[in-house]
């Protein structure tokens, strides 16, 4: 009886033995879990590459040929703006020579550059002679053609048309005047100082169409012939 009472008490304490162990693995099991997850979402698991996307290539590229242009920036060069400012002398010549004085004239140039050879030339310029009895207004445009690059010096020609308004005075109170077509053509000469900035000079020939205005005073021709003397300086954008 005695032997069969100690058994009985061993095994109901090996059994609450077994029960304790068991609850404090699964306790053990239970916290490992929670933590390896709490640390997988903290870290945000695996990283994921994003591919670059079509707007950030083109911008990157923008800026490349942004970099790559401005360090090409050359007065004149393909697909370059330069804006200048002309001063000079207009010769007054035939008829217009012989009844007015030559004059100071003014001009604003603007020149796209095309090619290393060519580009679009267009102009604006005004006169004024003999005390304003007659003015040139003129606005032109045509081609130009770089003859050749000679270290930082660029000679140069150009050749178009335009149009034409000479404005004559008939008596201190009464002038006529005309919109007219001519052409024009010279050499050139430009220096370039800087990457965006030149310096030079050209003479021109201006052939202005001639027409006849009938006036209280009788017929009066209008047009003619001149050339100008101009010194220029202007910046490339």
């Amino acid at each position: 009886m005695k032997i069969h009472g100690r058994i009985s008490r061993g095994q109901a304490f090996g059994s609450t033995f077994a029960a304790i162990l068991f609850a404090m693995s699964a306790s053990i099991t239970t916290q490992a879990a929670t933590s390896s997850q709490s640390q997988w979402s903290s870290s945000n698991s695996w990283p994921i590459s994003r591919p670059s996307s079509d707007d950030d290539t083109t911008n990157t590229s923008t800026r490349r040929v942004k970099r790559s242009r401005s360090n090409d920036l050359t007065p004149f060069a393909p697909g370059t703006h330069n804006v200048s400012l002309e001063l000079g002398q207009a010769f007054l010549m035939g008829d217009l020579g012989d009844k007015y004085n030559d004059s100071i004239r003014y001009q604003m140039h603007y020149t796209y550059g095309v090619s290393d050879i060519f580009g679009f030339d267009s102009a604006l310029g005004y006169s004024d002679h003999s005390d304003g009895k007659f003015s040139m207004t003129s606005l032109t445009t045509g081609l130009r053609t770089n003859l050749t690059w000679y270290d930082k010096i660029i000679p140069y020609a150009s050749v178009g048309l335009g149009f034409y308004r000479p404005n004559m005075q008939i008596t201190p109170t009464n002038s006529i005047s005309a919109v007219l077509f001519g052409i024009h053509a010279g050499p050139g000469v430009s220096l370039l100082l800087t990457k965006d900035l030149f310096f030079g000079a050209s003479l021109t020939f201006h052939d202005v169409f001639g027409t006849t205005k009938q006036t209280s005073a009788g017929n009066v021709a209008l047009g003619g012939t001149y050339t100008d003397f101009l010194i220029h300086a202007g910046m490339t954008f």
